[in-house]
C-alpha cells in the first residue's frame, strides 16, 4: 500500500514546506514582520520572503519587499527581489550557472526606469543573498571563521561568519538552545536597509531556525525575534545530515 501512494503521489511524498515569522523591534516598538518560507520538492529548495513595516514603521518609512530564490545543493538557480523601500525602488533577477551570473537590474526614480543588466564571469561559485543565509543556518556550529561569495547589486560582495558559542535565550516565553553566531555583511548597496557592522544570530541547535537576530543598518540596529513556526521543522537538520546541502 505504501508503495502504491509513492506512485501515486510522489510530489506529495517528496515535498516539505517549513514556515518561519518573525517580529522586528527598534528599542522597544514593532515596526515592521517577516516570513520566510522553505520548500523542497525532489532535488530543488525554494526559499521566498518578505518583509514589510507596520505601524511605527510605517510611519517612518514604509517598507514592503520580496523575493525568491532556487537551490540545488550550494548552487544558487535563480534570484528575484522587489525592493520597495518608500522612494527607493529596484527590482533584481539573476540567473547563475557554472560560468557566472546573469543579471537584471530595474531601478526606478524620479527619471523614469532605468535598466542595469549584464554578465558577471566568475571562477567561483557566487550566491544570492537567501542563498547565503540558508548556508550559514545549516553550517552551525562552524567556529572558524568562513566566508561567502556573494553576487548583490550587479557585484561580487562578501559575508564573514563564525559560531562565538552556546546561549539560551528566551523569546515570547519560550527558551532556546542555540548556537551564537557572528556575521558581518561586507555589502555595499543603496537603499534604506544598509547592512551595516557586526550582526549577530542565535541559531535553535534543534531545528537550525534563526530564533533571534541582532541587524545593524545604517539608519539603525533592529531585533528580530521567531513569532511562529509552521510545518517541517526538521527540514533543515534532514537537508544538513542528509548532506543535500
Amino acid at each position: 500500500m505504501k508503495l502504491y501512494l509513492l506512485l501515486i503521489f510522489p510530489a506529495i511524498v517528496l515535498s516539505r514546506e517549513l514556515i518561519t515569522c518573525y517580529s522586528i523591534y527598534f528599542l522597544f516598538l514593532p515596526v515592521a514582520e517577516s516570513c520566510v518560507t522553505y520548500r523542497y520538492e525532489g532535488s530543488k529548495l525554494l526559499i521566498r520572503s518578505w518583509v514589510k513595516t507596520v505601524v511605527v514603521g510605517r510611519i517612518v518609512k514604509r517598507v514592503n519587499s520580496w523575493g525568491e530564490a532556487e537551490i540545488i545543493g550550494f548552487k544558487p538557480l535563480t534570484f528575484e527581489l522587489f525592493q520597495r523601500e518608500g522612494d527607493f525602488k529596484r527590482d533584481h533577477r539573476y540567473v547563475f550557472d557554472e560560468r557566472g551570473v546573469l543579471y537584471r537590474i530595474v531601478k526606478y526614480g524620479r527619471e523614469g526606469r532605468k535598466v542595469e543588466e549584464g554578465f558577471l564571469s566568475s571562477s567561483i561559485i557566487l550566491v544570492d543573498p537567501f542563498t547565503a543565509s540558508f548556508m550559514v543556518y545549516t553550517d552551525t556550529p562552524n567556529f572558524v571563521k568562513s566566508t561567502i561569495p556573494l553576487f548583490y547589486d550587479a557585484k561580487v560582495q562578501h559575508i564573514d561568519y563564525r559560531t562565538v558559542g552556546e546561549e539560551k535565550v528566551e523569546i515570547f516565553g519560550k527558551i532556546y538552545d542555540t548556537w551564537k553566531v557572528v556575521l558581518i555583511p561586507r555589502i555595499e548597496t543603496r537603499g534604506v536597509l544598509k547592512p551595516k557592522g557586526r550582526w549577530i544570530l542565535w541559531v535553535d541547535k534543534r531545528t537550525l531556525i534563526p530564533v533571534r537576530l541582532k541587524i545593524g543598518f545604517t539608519v539603525g540596529s533592529v531585533h528580530v525575534y521567531l513569532k511562529k513556526v509552521k510545518g517541517d521543522e526538521r527540514l533543515l537538520p534532514d537537508l544538513k545530515r542528509a548532506r543535500i546541502y
